[in-house]
């Protein structure tokens, strides 16, 4: 069934057509509305069902935001930082990826191990502060960024010898598990300088 139909390029009505408005659009081409009940059927049904997916959308986008913010807060740094490195690799699926500063890919979690006990042999971690700046949902993957302040002091370190905070950004890539588990499949951070 046609409800809506054009470019009329003529002034006459289409044949066969009962004609309850004309419409003109800012091209100036016509198109015919054959019933106008259907027309605003077919028109206000979606919008109506458009604006109600888009209220309830803020809501369930900030408790996103949230969940995924505090996952990264308790899920990822605070392990790191306290060097729990078990409870640290849960948060990561079995085939994730790590790519950090100066280093080639870590793929899988136990060469994540091998980098969490590198960098906790060898550095004592006096800070680590991130913010989550962004949180973007698409089906069963999320991807947070947003940006740390670092500050890794060398656990060997020359009498003299000082460090200073780094700044830096990451992203973080979570898909959906099979359980309904949000697992880290990729982890990406590096230094501004």
């Amino acid at each position: 069934m046609t409800i809506l139909t054009g470019p009329n390029t003529s002034s006459k009505p289409l044949p066969q057509q009962r004609e309850s408005s004309w419409k003109t659009s800012a091209a100036g081409a016509q198109y015919t509305c054959i019933n106008m009940k259907k027309c605003f059927s077919v028109i206000l049904l979606p919008l109506l069902l458009l604006s109600a997916h888009g209220c309830s959308r803020p809501d369930q986008q900030d408790v996103l935001i949230t969940d995924f913010e505090q996952m990264v807060l308790t899920d990822y740094i605070e392990p790191y930082k306290t060097g729990d490195i078990e409870r640290w690799l849960e948060v990561f699926a079995d085939d994730a990826v790590g790519m950090h500063n100066t280093l080639p890919a870590l793929e899988g979690k136990e060469a994540l191990r091998g980098f969490a006990e590198t960098v906790h042999s060898t550095f004592n971690i006096e800070q680590l502060d991130v913010s989550v700046d962004s949180v973007t949902r698409s089906g069963d993957w999320v991807l947070t960024r947003g940006n740390f302040t670092a500050h890794f002091v060398l656990k060997q370190a020359n009498p003299g010898e000082q460090s200073e905070p780094q700044q830096g950004k990451y992203v973080l890539l979570w898909e959906r598990q099979d359980d309904g588990a949000w697992k880290i499949i990729l982890d990406m951070g590096n230094s501004n300088t």
